[in-house]
């Protein structure tokens, strides 16, 4: 039988979306769990020096993701992957995903600390982390020395986010669309800033550059 102009646009299109998904385990999933297995190695009690580490790693990574899910680098974005995907996995995300980034992702880029909220009701919401698998103690409120704290298990969460790259890379695999807006958002991240975009607030630096050119 001989293949039509149909068919071969239609293989064509399928494997661009295999190489897609590829492209998002071999540049996003892989090198987050090579980074992130051994962090978690260190029992139930995580050092807080690690919590910091992990915590940024596993947020950064849903700011990229909502980036190469929408093509834009917005939070609310990241927001919209994390209560979809991640919310495929544990519907809880769904609820309190977009509270969670505002918090945790803002906070500790800008802050340096996890944000704390001060609820309308006098509470002051903070967090516990723990490194327990049991899902059924993942995103409750724990009291801690008599304050209530929302308890996270940063081994669920970073878990929960290599679900949701399969589920997202599962979707990059079957879906045209999705797959045409990731490739655009993933080649985008590479285009070089344009000089006359800098040379105002970086005259100096961008002359020690011409200088070693010469």
């Amino acid at each position: 039988m001989t293949s039509t102009n149909w068919d071969e646009a239609a293989i064509a299109e399928g494997l661009h979306r295999r190489g897609n998904a590829e492209r998002l385990t071999n540049y996003v999933k892989d090198p987050l769990v090579e980074i992130m297995n051994p962090l978690l190695g260190g029992g139930e009690i995580l050092p807080p020096e690690s919590i910091d580490v992990m915590m940024v790693l596993i947020f950064i990574h849903i700011n990229l993701l909502g980036y190469l899910y929408s093509g834009n680098a917005e939070t609310s974005d990241a927001v919209a992957f994390l209560r979809k995907y991640l919310g495929m996995v544990d519907p809880k995300y769904e609820e309190v995903g977009g509270l969670l980034y505002h918090l945790l992702r803002h906070g500790w880029l800008h802050r340096f600390v996890p944000k704390r909220l001060k609820l309308d009701n006098g509470m002051i919401l903070d967090f516990q982390y723990t490194n327990n698998m049991n899902r059924e103690q993942h995103l409750i409120m724990v009291k801690i020395q008599g304050a209530k704290r929302l308890q996270i298990s940063v081994s669920l969460l970073y878990k929960d986010l290599l679900s949701a790259i399969d589920l997202f890379t599962d979707a990059i695999r079957h879906n045209q669309d999705f797959s045409d807006v990731f490739q655009e958002a993933f080649e985008m991240r590479r285009n070089p800033e344009e000089e006359s975009n800098l040379r105002s607030k970086y005259n100096r630096d961008l002359n020690f550059i011409y200088h070693l050119l010469e």
